[in-house]
């Protein structure tokens, strides 16, 4: 069975002139591609309806009758379209997805396209299971809820990214909290009726006190039992509503967490500057404590890596679920074992890097396989390839991994033109969605390794609530390694002597082993990171000296200068 985070999600978001599927039109659709926890594509079109749009309508979208007057018929659209719904086991997604759902089947039929099967996801109906019940479930309410900036408010793409970034959240809520894994559970799960918790008064009393002191800022809270048992630890934006939550009457909970309430006597809480501390605590405290009711956090899942063997005379890239001390450079983590695959796949067919798990003594005498006939490897092993030559390829891939396409993309560009002037249409769409996903890896504006025991990075966070004071985090090859707390206008000299003792000391090792625990921490930090860098001021730094990561910290102190804005200080081949 896929799990969830295996499969594409295609998130769809239309306008219309009006609420009936058969007869009203669509005026804009936009398709965005979820897979991993990561947006991966993105598709949006205007479409002619050849239909009056009534004002109230062109009022709330922007979308006037000039504008579709020229726009692309619908079966050209929606050819388009097709292409993202003929991906292996995709998933329809929407917000009150049978809305979108009946215009799109309505749409491709009038314009003659194959009727397609597909199983769909709505995010109003998961956000209705796994989200307080006093909260509001409308696109806007989510996107504030998880703090997503939402671009073009009513208009077909900014809906569906908006509604793409709060589903990755949503999934994520549905993993820890109901610990569900495929995507047949997960399916099941938004339809399944959810019976409502029975919180007593003797509960309500027994509690009320704590309830009452809460405090409306991110943090930690830790639920007891009657002989000061610990049952329960959580992270929360909100404390006062987190918290509050489980003991509303008719409460929607998950089972365990249903039966735990019963069991409650006494709850404590420590604030949080930011989510991400809140995040990185939580996470701490269950490893130590491992209470009974976080059955889903206790069962630390394996992410997937990419191992460069440099320590080898000819080095490999294989894909790995565990990093060990043995001097290989490694990848990740990413959330999917799909996506890292993917990624190993498009640098052996770019790349000319050794595919056997041999040791390799080259040999004049030794016969090449059959990578080497069809141009996949350069043969080292009869002497057809140096040893330089082979590292120089190994660069190559380095600089591939660290973000930096070398001529990859521009080539697959080539490709997938070639193949469309062909009417290869199929093999077009597969290169360009290919070509998309590369295109997130190099989107920076220098080369950064991405390498685990190069990923060093200082965050400078204003916190929530107090907005004079900012949170520092200095991560070490992706672990957290030291957490401050400072004022806008405090002296920073603390903080510049632990950029030396974090990456500059003397005894300084090249190879690190990694647990499992530790590697979930790695996730945590890479995650928050990617859902958060639209806010982000990224600054990358290569070989940089302790006196310029210095000027650096201060300057990104000096624009933290409004609590939303969020600065990371990205350090590299120290």
């Amino acid at each position: 069975m896929n799990s969830f985070w295996d499969v594409p999600i295609i998130v769809v978001d239309v306008e219309t002139t009006g609420h009936d599927a058969v007869n009203n039109r669509i005026t804009e659709i936009a398709c965005v591609v979820v897979r991993g926890g990561e947006i991966i594509e993105e598709y949006s079109s205007l479409v002619n309806p050849h239909q009056f749009i009534p004002a109230f309508i062109s009022d709330m979208t922007g979308i006037s009758n000039a504008m579709v007057f020229n726009a692309p018929e619908a079966d050209e659209v929606f050819s388009i379209v097709y292409e993202f719904f003929k991906m292996p086991d995709a998933i329809f997604a929407a917000h009150n997805v049978q809305f979108d759902w009946k215009f799109v089947q309505e749409t491709m039929k009038r314009s003659g396209i194959p009727e397609i099967e597909m199983s769909q996801l709505c995010t109003y109906k998961l956000a209705k299971r796994l989200l307080p019940k006093e909260s509001k479930k409308n696109v806007g309410a989510l996107a504030h809820y998880y703090d997503i900036e939402i671009s073009n408010r009513h208009r077909a793409l900014g809906d569906a990214e908006a509604t793409a970034k709060f589903l990755i959240c949503l999934l994520e809520e549905a993993e820890k909290e109901y610990e569900l894994e495929t995507l047949e559970e997960l399916l099941q799960f938004q339809n399944k009726r959810l019976p409502p918790t029975k919180v007593t008064a003797t509960i309500q009393n027994r509690v009320e006190e704590y309830l009452l002191r809460l405090p409306n800022t991110p943090g930690v809270y830790k639920m007891y039992g009657a002989k000061g048992d610990l049952l329960y630890i959580g992270k929360a934006k909100s404390l006062k509503e987190r918290v509050r939550s489980y003991f509303q009457s008719s409460a929607q909970l998950p089972p365990k967490i249903a039966k735990m309430i019963r069991y409650v006597y006494k709850i404590e809480w420590e604030e949080s500057g930011s989510e991400l501390s809140a995040l990185m605590h939580e996470s701490k405290e269950i490893k130590i404590h491992k209470p009974p009711f976080n059955t889903a956090s206790k069962k630390l899942r394996r992410y997937p890596f990419l191992r460069l063997t440099v320590q080898d005379e000819f080095p490999r890239l294989e894909w790995c679920d565990t990093i060990q001390m043995d001097g290989a450079e490694y990848y990740g983590p990413f959330r999917s074992n799909g996506m890292s695959r993917e990624i190993a796949e498009t640098i052996q067919r770019n790349f000319t890097l050794r595919l056997c798990g041999d040791i390799l003594s080259p040999n004049a005498n030794a016969t090449p396989c059959f990578y080497h006939q069809i141009k996949r490897c350069g043969a080292p092993c009869a002497g057809f390839e140096s040893k330089e030559e082979y590292w120089s390829e190994v660069e190559r891939v380095r600089k591939f991994l660290s973000g930096f396409s070398d001529g990859i993309v521009v080539h697959l560009e080539e490709e997938m033109t070639e193949a469309a002037e062909r009417l290869d249409f199929e093999h077009a769409i597969f290169l360009r969605n290919r070509i998309t996903e590369l295109k997130r890896l190099f989107d920076r504006q220098q080369q950064v390794s991405t390498s685990v025991t190069a990923n060093n990075v200082i965050l400078v966070l204003p916190m929530q609530e107090r907005d004079k004071t900012l949170e520092v985090f200095f991560i070490r090859r992706g672990k957290l390694h030291y957490q401050a707390e400072i004022g806008r206008k405090a002296p920073l000299t603390n903080l510049e002597q632990m950029i030396g003792n974090t990456y500059f000391a003397e005894n300084d090792i090249d190879t690190i082993e990694l647990s499992p625990e530790e590697v979930d921490e790695i996730q945590i930090v890479t995650s928050w990171m990617y859902r958060n860098r639209e806010r982000a001021t990224c600054i990358y730094v290569e070989q940089k000296s302790s006196d310029m990561l210095i000027d650096e910290l201060r300057e990104a102190v000096r624009r933290a200068s409004t609590p939303k804005e969020e600065i990371v200080v990205l350090i590299d081949s120290i």
